[in-house]
């Protein structure tokens, strides 16, 4: 009985609410950037967590390729939110990736 007690109070100490090494971070977007679509985009990147498996393990940049493959055209994102879910249908783990998809607009037209 003993070891199910260390063994619940071990589970409570590594719970979070903030899973995952993300950071916040701002950066100023190019200013000749021109939209492509009508409407933001996602994508996602979802892998199978095994028992001694990294939380979080999955590509942010895959996950950014599989939304700009739904935007044909598009060479980037900007106004991006990226997010994480673990244990979704109980042993997959998935980073996804949303944002408005852009193109760079040239500068003007090289012979």
């Amino acid at each position: 009985m003993k070891w199910l007690s260390l063994l619940a109070i071990a589970f409570a100490v590594s719970c979070s609410y903030k899973v995952g090494n993300f950071k916040e971070v701002s950066l100023e977007a190019p200013t000749n950037l021109e939209v492509v679509g009508t409407e933001p985009v996602e994508g996602r990147e979802c892998g199978f967590s095994g028992f001694f498996n990294a939380w979080y393990n999955q590509s942010i940049a895959e996950a950014a390729r599989d939304a700009l493959s739904k935007a044909p055209g598009a060479t980037g994102l900007k106004d991006v939110t990226i997010r994480g879910a673990h244990g979704v249908y109980l042993v997959l783990n998935c980073v996804y990736v949303e944002g408005t998809p852009v193109v760079e607009k040239s500068a003007g037209k090289k012979k």
